[in-house]
């Protein structure tokens, strides 16, 4: 059976760019697409000839089990709907066994050492670009050299990293090396309208690489949607209004807090800050009180607080001077998506996300954060970030909000 007849006998009839990537017979194929491409299934049915031929071994290698999930389910579903064939099943780790005698597990790069071993016929990178160059050079890539095993790199991009120098032995023409790079759109099945969507909502070079399938430059400004003209202004809290605040802690590098709350349009408004080296707690605390009791005199009321989660001990001695603060969820590339989404317009022209003039520090931060060359993963550049710090907290707490008043008092 040759790959036209297994593609048929599946009803699996590719699109014109994953024709593209199934016609080549290099060894080493690196595809570079946006998200909802075909990259699995394409991956997938490229593999699953090899697997019916007889005694072969072949590995889905993945960041967690959970992103090599998708091959692993279209190998076996193939298998038991399509070929009418049982495989084995085994699950820790996920595996297949065919009756022709093809084996492929599916294996978690998370803790790298465990991929040492077995000599195999090919290898899938499953989303690729979030792999660590170090997993594939060290205790991958030889893997495959006692069978001249094939390998396979299907991802979306993830800034300038090592997949990036993958992809570009196949474009310089090295031999055994196929690289192929394509937008989301080329997907017939992906509707138009839920491309414009995604072109409205997500900042410019998030879209060009979650969707268009490129390597998008994180050179230059982190927050280059931030223009002080249309995010800054003199803001005040509407009476009623729900008062909102965010920590990141510090004694020699400064203590940073902000206070911002939600307009009637989920808009959020950062009102305040306070940025402080060289105080205790105590001082803090203290300043931080005084600082609610004033929007409680303007008739706001004070919600929940978060604060940095590496600080156990720094939250225990805010509690004890009365300042309770619950933790915040400091994943940095995430949350750095979060503000930048805030900072978009919405279709009234105006942005999520509004600052009081009188917040020197973060809007310095703001225009000053810039991302460090050739990062892996990628990450601003080291300088002062302790009001972005407590910016990403606030966005990230506030983008899951319940609804503080029907739930009563939770701090």
């Amino acid at each position: 059976m040759n790959q036209a007849e297994l593609f048929e006998l599946l009803r699996y009839f590719p699109h014109a760019a994953q024709l593209k990537f199934h016609a080549s017979d290099a060894r080493f194929k690196v595809l570079i697409a946006g998200a909802r491409f075909g990259k699995s299934v394409a991956s997938a049915r490229e593999t699953l000839l090899e697997l019916l031929a007889g005694p072969t071994r072949g590995w889905l290698v993945a960041p967690t089990y959970a992103l090599a999930t998708p091959e692993f389910n279209y190998l076996r579903d193939d298998m038991y709907r399509r070929l009418d064939a049982t495989p084995a099943q085994g699950t820790a780790p996920p595996r297949l066994v065919s009756p022709w005698g093809g084996d492929v597990t599916a294996l978690s790069a998370h803790q790298p050492e465990s991929l040492l071993g077995q000599e195999i016929d090919w290898l899938i990178l499953c989303e690729a670009a979030h792999l660590k160059r170090d997993a594939f050079e060290r205790f991958l890539r030889a893997r495959l050299a006692t069978r001249s095993g094939r390998l396979l790199v299907p991802t979306t991009p993830h800034g300038h990293n090592w997949i990036e120098q993958l992809y570009e032995r196949g474009r310089e023409g090295e031999p055994g090396w196929d690289s192929f790079q394509h937008a989301t759109w080329e997907n017939p099945n992906v509707s138009a309208s839920e491309i414009e969507a995604a072109r409205r909502s997500l900042p410019e070079d998030t879209f060009a690489e979650q969707y268009g399938g490129v390597f998008a430059s994180r050179a230059g400004r982190v927050y280059r949607e931030f223009e002080p003209a249309l995010h800054v202004g003199a803001l005040v809290a509407p009476p009623g209004a729900w008062i909102y605040k965010a920590i990141d802690f510090g004694y020699t590098a400064p203590f940073a807090c902000l206070w911002g709350t939600l307009d009637a349009d989920g808009r959020l408004m950062v009102l305040r800050e306070h940025y402080q080296s060289g105080w205790g707690i105590q001082q803090h605390a203290a300043l931080i009180q005084g600082v609610d009791r004033g929007f409680r005199d303007a008739g706001c009321r004070v919600g929940p607080a978060w604060a940095d989660p590496a600080g156990a001990l720094e939250r225990k001695l805010l509690s004890d001077a009365g300042v309770h603060t619950l933790k915040a969820d400091n994943r940095l590339l995430g949350g750095i998506e979060t503000v930048r989404q805030r900072m978009l317009k919405r279709e009234d022209g105006t942005p999520g996300l509004h600052i009081d003039s009188g917040c020197r520090n973060l809007l310095r931060e703001l225009e000053d954060c810039v991302w460090a060359e050739r990062a892996d993963p990628p990450a601003p550049a080291p300088g002062d970030d302790h009001a972005l710090d407590a910016l990403r907290y606030l966005c990230v707490a506030l983008s899951r909000k319940v609804d503080w008043q029907n739930r009563g008092t939770l701090w």
